[in-house]
């Protein structure tokens, strides 16, 4: 009775365990999502526009990048980028500035 008593309590010290080591890592996972999308912003240079195509060829955080058209991409976390447009007399799509958006809104206007 006493052996199975003992190895009761070695199972939970081996699930208390277990339980510790898996909440530090969701903890570390959660800081990491959390930087990255309140803290850090990404970093957009414009290497060159044409705004009559919507076309532009972009550096996002190191990396070439090619924004094309009424899309909206995804860059990193909640952050994405896109062409704001305005609309003429006969609802013509006009492209002219970039948008770097935070949660599907406009966060800052680029160009």
């Amino acid at each position: 009775m006493n052996n199975l008593l003992e190895k009761a309590i070695d199972k939970k010290g081996i699930l208390a365990k277990i339980a510790t080591v898996s909440v530090t890592i969701i903890a570390i996972v959660n800081l990491i999502n959390f930087y990255k999308n309140n803290i850090q912003k990404p970093k957009v240079e414009i290497i060159d526009t044409d705004n009559t195509k919507g076309v532009a060829n972009l550096k996002i955080n190191g990396r070439d990048f090619i924004l094309r058209g009424d899309s909206s991409y995804l860059i990193e976390g909640d952050w994405g980028i896109r062409f704001g447009t305005s609309f003429d007399k006969t609802a013509k799509t006009n492209y002219n500035r970039i948008e770097l958006l935070k949660r599907g809104m406009v966060y800052k206007i680029i160009s």
